[in-house]
């Protein structure tokens, strides 16, 4: 099994460009776009955590019931300040305080389920490897956001700078992805 998330992980470096295609010349549904990130992820963590066949196995059943758990409660409140930015300006205090307490009894739920899934990991895990999983998926993570970075035009966000840090003075961590290739 291990080899073929090698082997499946090496296809997808293959195809640099397909990531980041523009919808209009992209033909690959939104729904092959995820799947075959997830692929990726679950090849990259696999590989990072350094997880045994046996271990794959039942780790990533766990993982998948994890991360339904989190997308069960992943409402965001913020989404009404992203539809219209100038609104919160314009809200009440009421208004304001309701959403504030909405994100924070979502990060409550958020927390909750990781410690009790962090429990079940360390059941079937060592404690290193747990470890391992949660820093692979971290770097996937920020590895797959540099990769749309750069895929958009002029390399970045809109007003960003070409050469200077981006938006909050933060780079992140460690050196960027070999170019041509997501991982």
């Amino acid at each position: 099994m291990k080899h073929f998330l090698y082997s499946l992980a090496f296809l997808l470096t293959l195809t640099p460009h397909g990531w980041a295609q523009e919808h209009s010349r992209n033909r690959e549904s939104e729904a092959s776009k995820r799947d075959r990130i997830e692929a990726a992820k679950i090849a990259f963590i696999t590989k990072e955590a350094e997880l045994s066949s046996e271990e794959a196995k039942v780790f990533w059943p766990l993982y998948e019931a994890f991360h339904a758990e989190l997308r069960a409660i992943d409402k965001d409140p913020m989404v009404k300040i992203r539809k219209d930015p100038s609104k919160p300006a314009r809200w009440t205090d009421e208004e304001a305080l309701s959403i504030l307490k909405a994100m924070e009894e979502i990060a409550e739920k958020r927390e909750a389920i990781r410690k009790k899934y962090q429990k079940k990991f360390l059941a079937v895990l060592p404690a290193h490897k747990v470890l391992a999983y949660y820093h692979a998926e971290r770097e996937f993570q920020r590895r797959l956001n540099d990769r749309l970075r750069e895929s958009r035009p002029n390399g970045g966000p809109q007003n960003s700078r070409p050469n200077g840090p981006p938006p909050g003075g933060r780079r992140p961590a460690g050196p960027p992805p070999p170019s041509g290739m997501l991982f």
